[in-house]
């Protein structure tokens, strides 16, 4: 049994994301003397895990905790972002075209799925649903005797 490093300690004492935690975890049963094989049942991971959290751990130390990935970069920036809403904001009828052509002519940015362009209509509360200019069944006549009661 190893005594446990004071890094690794403030690592665990402090709030962490769960994965990072179970990491620091792993090294700090591993170093108390527990074998992989209990350690990997007890937090319901694999034993490879618990492996490379420890050679993780006497490579970097805790940094080699800390998950690396920071998510994708979006096509468009913030304020890019919000002008595309507030041009759909602004608009008097909307197409999925439409939105298609503004966003690349304006930012030269291309999605791959219709689906960024039905998150950017339902962002501006709109529905990415064929719009009409008037509604068709209206009748003028009904209307207006409608009205009249």
């Amino acid at each position: 049994m190893t005594p446990i490093p004071a890094d690794l300690l403030a690592f665990l004492a402090q709030p962490r994301d769960s994965r990072e935690y179970r990491r620091g975890l792993a090294v700090k049963l591993s170093l108390e003397g527990w074998t992989y094989h209990t350690i990997s049942a007890i937090l319901g991971c694999t034993i490879g895990f618990v492996s490379q959290s420890k050679q993780a751990y006497e490579t970097a130390g805790t940094a080699g905790f800390v998950l690396k990935y920071r998510g994708a970069r979006p096509l468009l920036s913030a304020d890019q972002h919000d002008a595309v809403i507030a041009w759909l904001e602004a608009q008097q009828q909307w197409s999925l075209l439409a939105v298609r052509e503004h966003i690349q002519t304006t930012y030269g940015v291309v999605y791959e799925s219709d689906q960024s362009y039905y998150d950017l209509l339902h962002e501006a509360n709109i529905s990415y649903k064929k719009a009409q200019a008037t509604n068709p069944k209206r009748d003028e006549a009904k209307i207006a005797a409608k009205k009249k009661r």
